[in-house]
């Protein structure tokens, strides 16, 4: 019985990890291909929840009736913000110009952002299944049941800060939270699944004390990874900015503007590789990196640290093609959730040496 539980939680959490990914992706397309106003509402699109697919189905005047109901909306959101203590985020928000300007029809990015938001939605359902699934655990392993819970609460957030962002026309800054609260849901999933792995049987058990270096190492490169995701968000955000400032869509004048934040992020990235070529190579000189599972994930930590960089070259070195955009950002996900799981296996499997 206790086996079937396990492995229903496990079948529904790991399908919505991938699933999550996806998303992630996705989201990167989204920004890439400049389609995060494709619905300048939120939930619907345009007032519907089936989008238009031509400027005839819109009234002639939709972009005065849809400026008016961000500006409406972002009233109410400096408000809050007011009470809460974030004067200069709402007054921000009341008087940014960016603002206040709403963009042109296109199906295209419409369409785009449309299917966004639905695979948003399954995402949300996929979680509710995660923790309907792991409420046998509330007695045995109630971290479990928490976390799924978290999880799911979690979406329930972002979802409210999609809405902020449409409202705000990508207002830099919520864009960051929006995909740092995305990493630690994945995070917290991931953990959820490990720690439900314990009770499986046939996880081996005999070690008593744990790698507590390479733990530590793990915890550490995944923070660096963490860090270097939020970097990057801020240069995609100064990309969009340097994009408006100079009113060009020649993309090779954009990276000799970034400024700072582009420097660093480029720059520690020697860093962060270090890091992580050293953690995985230290784990291939010792018995833990013989348990299949272990070998198996830093193999794609290394694929994905390989890629992130080889892309990050062709961003310098190519006027950031949009195309490599969402890639880049798909496997710094995959570099950090493989470096968390490694973590994780060391610590709750306790792995034999």
């Amino acid at each position: 019985m206790q086996q079937m539980i396990l492995k229903k939680y496990r079948q529904t959490a790991i399908f919505t990890i991938y699933a999550f990914v996806l998303l992630i992706l996705v989201g990167g397309i989204v920004r890439s291909t400049g389609s995060g106003m494709g619905c300048p509402d939120w939930p619907k699109c345009f007032g519907t929840w089936i989008p238009p697919t031509d400027v005839s189905q819109l009234p002639a005047d939709y972009k005065t009736i849809y400026l008016q109901k961000r500006l409406d909306k972002n009233a109410r959101i400096a408000h809050r913000l007011e009470k809460m203590g974030w004067n200069e985020t709402a007054r921000k928000i009341l008087t940014d110009k960016s603002i206040q300007v709403e963009e042109s029809f296109n199906s295209v990015k419409t369409w785009i952002e449309y299917l966004n938001r639905l695979l948003g939605v399954l995402i949300g359902l996929f979680i509710f299944a995660t923790l309907l699934r792991s409420l046998p655990f509330r007695k045995t392993r109630p971290v479990v049941f928490w976390l799924s819970l978290m999880s799911f609460i979690g979406v329930g957030i972002e979802g409210w800060l999609g809405s902020i962002v449409v409202s705000t026309n990508l207002m830099p800054g919520i864009i960051t939270a929006h995909l740092g609260l995305a990493m630690l849901i994945l995070l917290m999933l991931l953990t959820a699944v490990l720690i439900a792995d314990e009770a499986d049987p046939n996880v081996n058990r005999h070690l008593t004390l744990r790698p507590m270096p390479f733990i530590g190492g793990g915890i550490g490169v995944s923070i660096l990874i963490f860090i270097q995701m939020m970097l990057g968000t801020q240069v995609r955000e100064q990309v969009d900015r340097v994009a408006v400032q100079l009113h060009t869509d020649d993309r090779s004048s954009w990276i000799a503007h970034l400024g700072t934040v582009y420097d660093i992020h480029r720059f520690s990235y020697y860093l962060l590789a270090a890091a992580v070529l050293y953690w995985v190579w230290n784990l291939r000189q010792r018995a833990y990196f013989e348990n299949n599972s272990l070998k198996n994930i830093c193999f794609l930590i290394l694929i994905s640290l390989f890629c992130e960089i080889l892309l990050g070259i062709g961003m310098a070195r190519w006027a950031i093609p949009p195309a490599f955009q969402p890639l880049h950002l798909l496997f710094a996900t995959l570099l950090l959730a493989g470096t968390y799981t490694a973590t994780g296996i060391l610590y709750w499997r306790k792995i034999t040496t």
